[in-house]
């Protein structure tokens, strides 16, 4: 299905905008799981842990 067709409804739309939306929260919680996963093995006073805090804030 392409969104640029004129044929498509507007209920399609929103579904597939949806499964995009669904499909980036669970890559976000696949990376949240491994920023977890990496500052549990960093030491909390090394550089990589300082680096992996203040790409999150």
């Amino acid at each position: 299905m392409s969104i640029e067709s004129p044929n498509v409804s507007a209920s399609e739309v929103l579904q597939e905008t949806c499964n995009y939306i669904r499909s980036l929260h669970g890559e976000m919680n696949d990376l949240s799981d491994r920023l977890s996963q990496l500052l549990a093995a960093t030491q909390n006073d090394s550089a990589e842990a300082a680096l992996i805090r203040s790409l999150l804030m």
